[in-house]
């Protein structure tokens, strides 16, 4: 059992959000205050029972501030939960008979509304204050059926994200504990039987001299403070010798010997501990019928788990538990996670939260093996991003923000990972960030790779290119590509590379770091020189290919790909990078700073960029992928200031 679909409207950081395929296991991410804890709360408010009616009375604060009506005019607050895979659960088919909103699989829906009195329709210009609306919990596709009986049956429990696991599980009234044991009851015969040997033991060392001195120091201390009316005869003991509490005395060690208490545990391994006592607990409950099953919510658990905990944990979980779902910031539990259970919360336009998620794409088997191959803890990082660029090699994740750094936007400040996909199959990964799965604002910075390694124009990039299209565009850039290489392939390619960069691939005319010669040429110096075993001779040869490469001659490509190879590409792009970030890229800046702007093509399109900046050199497709980054989450240019900064005289 597990839910399948969830509708909020109305409701604290959400005017309308709907998740429909909702994942089995599903992990759900999202920035701070985008309303992760929110959506937890909406799905108790349903199928919570420990959760008071009191709260299912909301108040003003609980209604979305981007809905249309405000409390005080009567607003409307919606929450729908389907429930499926219990199919054949005879059980759970007889607690939600009623309930169904559909057959093929078999669904139940529950819906909370909470709406003004229907009488409240006659107090036009009069506030409404919480005493004029009412709440209701409704079954079924009519909402005809009562649904505030199924959280009794069908319940959804949260373990939050700052519970103190070790106290609750001290006290035995919070602990899960109780439940199990309870479950799990030993014979009321072998409950008495271990009280009368408790009773005797006690009893021995009650006979102990200094036992018996201490309690009667005690009992004369209380007399002599409250005086002998006080129901107070203090003795000593470790145990209740009444069968029945004698149970609750039992208590949980974290060792074999039964030497080392709860409390005495880390509150990493107390939570973990508390986790399995939830599962257990729901698992015996649902055996024994006590309920027909339990849907577990956790919070944000990386914040008392060490990471290789986290993933050791979760991956077991998430692969096990179809109806968990877990709320977090970490990058090494979306690693584990299975790559149709990823949920993103993020703000949208009017300021509420709407929700991406992958469960609603059309991976093929082969595709979704390689991204979950793929999201590793580094690379799971572009989960949580407000844009990614996506990236052939370890080259460009050191130099695309050091470049990025140099004029003046910070890729980290602003939450823009470099995802290196250690090749240049970008496809699977223009699939997830996609409209149609996460829908995360990204571009990709790849070669053009004009030559093969003998020499022969095929121009791969190009072919990468046709591969990253969709619709009828597929075809016809293929076309070109196809008769580009059958009449010139020697020939620019700038007018193709114009229309790839249409649809978000930034396409350079050679590769990397010959690309970026003209720019960083001085840097490139620098950092070359700075490596010991490289002899004066080979320093001066790359100097005059880099300069050579500044002026527009190509015949040096070779010579400085060969020196950068000997070194190994991601050592010199590190140290490059350095270089970049300390002597900056200033006259650069300038210079651009100055021009008028350019249009941008294509007009209107998500993936406009600036002509102008992509035609100007051999580097400009990585300042325009740049630019075009600047303004998703920037919402202004690269080389323009910043309007909050900027004065009215400036204006």
């Amino acid at each position: 059992m597990r839910i399948s679909r969830v509708l909020i409207e109305n409701y604290r950081n959400f005017q309308k959000l709907l998740i429909d395929p909702f994942p089995p296991s599903a992990v759900i991410v999202g920035e701070n205050g985008v309303g992760k804890t929110n959506f937890l709360r909406a799905l108790r408010i349903v199928l919570d029972p420990e959760l008071p009616d009191s709260a299912r009375r909301l108040r003003p604060e609980d209604v979305c501030e981007a809905s249309e009506s405000s409390y005080s005019d009567g607003v409307t607050v919606r929450i729908e939960v389907d429930i499926t895979d219990f199919a054949g659960e005879l059980a759970a088919e007889a607690s939600l008979d009623g309930c169904f909103s559909g057959l093929d699989p078999l669904t139940a829906r529950l819906v909370y509304v909470f709406e003004p009195l229907a009488s409240m329709a006659e107090s036009a210009g009069r506030p409404l204050t919480r005493d004029d609306y009412t709440w209701d919990i409704s079954a079924g596709i009519d909402g005809d059926r009562d649904g505030k009986r199924i959280r009794r049956d069908i319940n959804f429990t949260v373990l939050q994200a700052l519970r103190d696991a070790v106290g609750d599980l001290s006290r035995w009234r919070d602990s899960p504990l109780q439940d199990l044991l309870e479950l799990r009851r030993p014979q009321q015969a072998a409950l008495t039987n271990a009280a009368e040997e408790v009773a005797t033991a006690m009893d021995t060392l009650a006979r102990e001299p200094e036992i018996g001195q201490l309690a009667k120091e005690l009992s004369n201390r209380l007399a002599s403070m409250a005086g002998e009316r006080t129901d107070i005869t203090p003795s000593f003991g470790f145990a209740s010798s009444d069968p029945d509490r004698l149970l609750r005395s039992l208590r949980l060690f974290m060792d074999r010997a039964g030497t080392r208490s709860v409390s005495d545990a880390s509150t990493g391994n107390a939570n973990i501990l508390y986790l399995a006592l939830l599962l257990e607990r729901s698992r015996l409950r649902k055996e024994t019928g006590v309920i027909v099953d339990t849907i577990l919510g956790v919070e944000e658990p990386e914040a008392h788990l060490h990471p290789v905990l986290q993933r050791q944990v979760f991956s077991h979980l998430l692969h096990e538990e179809a109806s968990l779902m877990v709320t977090t910031h970490s990058p090494h539990i979306a690693a584990v996670s299975r790559l149709d259970s990823l949920i993103l919360l993020r703000k949208v336009a009017d300021g509420s939260t709407g929700a991406s998620y992958t469960s609603r794409a059309n991976f093929s088997v082969d595709e979704k093996e390689d991204l979950e191959r793929y999201l590793d803890v580094s690379r799971a990082e572009v989960l949580f991003c407000s844009a990614a660029i996506l990236v052939e090699g370890i080259a460009e994740v050191y130099l695309v923000p050091a470049i990025a750094q140099a004029l003046g936007f910070n890729l980290d400040a602003y939450g823009v990972i470099v995802a290196n996909i250690s090749g240049t199959d970008f496809f699977p990964f223009r699939q997830l960030l996609g409209e149609d799965s996460l829908d995360i604002p990204h571009v990709i910075l790849t070669d053009g790779d004009p030559t093969n390694k003998k020499g022969e124009y095929l121009h791969y990039g190009l072919s990468r290119a046709a591969k990253l299209m969709s619709g009828a565009a597929v075809d016809e850039f293929t076309q070109r590509v196809e008769d580009f290489l059958a009449k010139d392939p020697e020939s620019a390619t700038l007018d193709l590379r114009l229309e790839a960069a249409k649809v978000g691939v930034f396409m350079g005319p050679k590769t990397l770091e010959v690309d970026l010669a003209p720019l960083l040429g001085p840097h490139m110096v620098k950092a070359h020189d700075q490596f010991s075993d490289v002899s004066d001779n080979l320093k001066e040869k790359f100097e005059a290919a880099v300069e050579g490469l500044s002026k527009g001659d190509a015949s040096h490509q070779k010579q400085l790909l060969l020196r950068i190879d000997s070194i190994s590409k991601g050592r010199f792009a590190q140290r490059l990078a350095h270089h970049v970030e300390q002597d900056g890229l200033a006259s650069f800046r300038d210079a651009m700073r100055g021009r008028t702007p350019s249009e941008f093509l294509p007009a209107g399109e998500p993936w406009r960029f600036n002509e102008q900046l992509f035609t100007d050199s051999t580097y400009g497709y990585l300042i325009s992928a740049l630019d075009h980054v600047s303004r998703q989450v920037r919402n202004y240019g690269l080389f323009e200031e910043n309007p909050a900064r900027v004065t009215p005289e400036a204006r």
